[in-house]
């Protein structure tokens, strides 16, 4: 199972690295004066530790922002996620790939991307051997919570305690607002501190 999973997160990487390259060379051939607003646009341009990444989102940056943030804001998220060591990633394992699965896997991915730089270790239950081990792991104090739920409100970003962050939608469309507005929170604020 661990194999299938670091397989599958390789690929993922390599899949949206391709897709960071395809949309770089498109951007590069867009005439200037353009009257697309970089908020109507699911690409942001960053530099982080001197290299430029195109982080390339499942919403336009507009979207993204529209997601309500209940008891945090953009700097605590990355604060959050420097201060911790281990991504714990909780989830719905049955839930279905277009009803928000390919969100979790997302995320995942654009996690993944940052690990070489920050040395982040990115958990969810199938790495585990039993229910005590992955209880240890969720409390303890280098651990972060991420919850990614399928629920009722729209997209919405919600802080429990010190290192839980609960990212809900109650479709594909919101879930995927609220993980942009995560992710982007996150490689925003590397590339305004690097």
């Amino acid at each position: 199972m661990r194999r299938f999973l670091i397989f599958f997160i390789i690929f993922g990487m390599m899949v949206s690295l391709s897709m960071c390259i395809e949309s770089t060379w498109k951007n590069s051939e867009t005439e200037v004066g353009s009257k697309e607003s970089s908020e109507d646009t699911n690409e942001v341009n960053l530099v982080i530790k001197g290299q430029p990444v195109t982080l390339v989102l499942r919403t336009t940056v507009r979207e993204a922002l529209s997601t309500k943030l209940i008891n945090t804001n953009d700097s605590d998220i990355v604060k959050n996620y420097l201060n911790h060591k281990i991504i714990y990633l909780e989830y719905n394992r049955s839930l279905p790939l277009e009803e928000g699965k390919v969100t979790v896997i997302d995320l995942s991915m654009k996690l993944g991307f940052l690990k070489p730089l920050y040395g982040h270790l990115i958990v969810d239950d199938s790495v585990f051997k039993n229910e005590s081990e992955r209880e240890k792991v969720k409390a303890s104090n280098i651990t972060l919570i991420v919850k990614v739920v399928r629920g009722n409100r729209s997209a919405t970003i919600e802080k429990i305690g010190s290192r839980t962050y609960v990212i809900e939608g109650n479709s594909l469309k919101e879930l995927d607002k609220a993980e942009s507005r995560f992710v982007l929170a996150i490689y925003r604020g590397i590339a305004e501190n690097s």
